[in-house]
């Protein structure tokens, strides 16, 4: 499982902040953004696109300046952790999430 690029995976999508990958045998999904890795399950998935978008969605709420450069803050589950990204960053984030979900359904349409 996420050895690589196998048979076994299929890339649900990529781009320059990160990767999703869904693994054929355990459709366990693996979020790569910058050096995390985030392995779930189809619902932890759709919990965390669902995050994404609500953030897309109110992203006034979610920017902040620091050192005064705008980003975009998300508070994790995890207490006193948050990920930040550069608006460029989030922008890259939601696209990857966005195609993710789409290749998603796009796989069991014809596998």
């Amino acid at each position: 499982m996420f050895e690589g690029h196998s048979n076994n995976e299929i890339i649900l999508h990529e781009n320059e902040l990160g990767s999703i990958i869904q693994c054929k045998s355990c459709q366990k999904i693996a979020i790569t953004i910058n050096n995390i890795l985030y392995i779930c399950d189809e619902k932890e998935f759709h919990s965390l696109f669902e995050m994404v978008e609500l953030v897309d969605q109110q992203l006034e709420d979610y920017i902040f300046e620091i050192m005064n450069k705008k980003f975009v803050v998300i508070d994790t589950r995890i207490k006193k952790i948050n990920l930040i990204f550069s608006l460029n960053q989030f922008e890259q984030l939601t696209e990857l999430m966005n195609q993710s979900k789409y290749m998603k359904e796009v796989h069991k349409l014809f596998c």
